[in-house]
């Protein structure tokens, strides 16, 4: 029997009849897959609005290019940012606890992303039952690379007041592209030369030559990681931004943990280390 692959209009009406959310809103990252997903989201769900995660350490002309569709598109916008509005500080972490490799990454997302889900809902939250569920979209798309990580079937996720759905889950990359291709919404300029949105740059899954794509893109993000870099190793720690701890790490063994805004990064991490395996069994 073939599998039966919702669209997105079953995904949204199975988690609104489910949940019945107070409020709806949909992830805008600045990515190819959070376009599409932003796009869709605000034409066909009434009473959604677009949330950005303003890490505090990405390329600002992401933000201002999410900040500026919204107003071309007149979206309300809802930015929460990590330092400003939840008190952390990335550069400060990096001070404490060295750069974060990929076992820092639970932390990184704990504090730069997932305290700005937490004043999301919060504020939405005000006034309401303390059972009210807050439902956030995002871009998140069925990839064989995220089988490893439990993600793949799951188009709708509750986590506490949060609901996660996926809504264009079950599209191939072709029908997201011909989707924004359509739409017309302006491409991010960041997204079309890094590869990716450029929201976060906190290094967890960076690797070798990777600050030099950045820096390229955004020349005052290098400098930020060189000053940065400089402050850390002269505290003790022994490895960059594009390094990792020694053996154990921040938070090991993290396999399978909900990063629902992370996607990304994790599907490029997954790929590097297949890489990195195979070249290590043809050696």
């Amino acid at each position: 029997m073939a599998l039966h692959r919702p669209s997105p209009e079953e995904i949204v009406g199975r988690a609104i009849e489910q949940y019945q959310p107070i409020a709806i809103y949909v992830g805008f990252s600045g990515g190819n897959d959070s376009r599409a997903i932003t796009h869709w989201m605000m034409n066909n769900v009434p009473g959604c609005q677009p949330f950005h995660a303003n890490t505090g350490i990405g390329i600002e002309a992401t933000r201002q290019y999410v900040r500026d569709t919204c107003q071309q598109y007149g979206w309300s916008l809802n930015e929460i940012r990590a330092l400003e509005d939840c008190g952390q500080d990335y550069d400060d972490l990096c001070r404490r606890f060295g750069f974060p490799g990929p076992d820092g990454h639970r932390m990184m997302y704990q504090r730069l992303k997932e305290r700005c889900v937490y004043q999301l809902v919060k504020r939405a939250k005000a006034g309401h039952p303390r059972n009210a569920k807050v439902l956030i979209a995002t871009g998140i798309r069925h990839d064989e690379s995220l089988i490893r990580m439990g993600y793949a079937g799951r188009e709708i996720n509750k986590v506490r007041a949060q609901v996660w759905i996926n809504p264009i889950y079950w599209w191939p990359k072709a029908q997201r592209d011909e989707y924004n291709a359509a739409s017309g919404i302006p491409e991010n300029p960041v997204a079309a030369r890094l590869g990716m949105s450029g929201e976060c740059g906190c290094g967890a899954y960076s690797h070798p030559g990777e600050l030099e794509r950045w820096r390229v893109v955004d020349p005052t993000f290098g400098q930020r990681i060189d000053r940065l870099q400089a402050e850390v190793l002269a505290r003790g720690f022994t490895w960059s931004w594009e390094g990792r701890p020694p053996a154990g790490g921040h938070n090991p063994n993290q396999g399978n943990l909900f990063h629902p805004l992370c996607v990304g990064c994790e599907k490029s991490a997954i790929v590097q280390a297949e890489l990195r395996e195979l070249e290590q069994e043809q050696s």
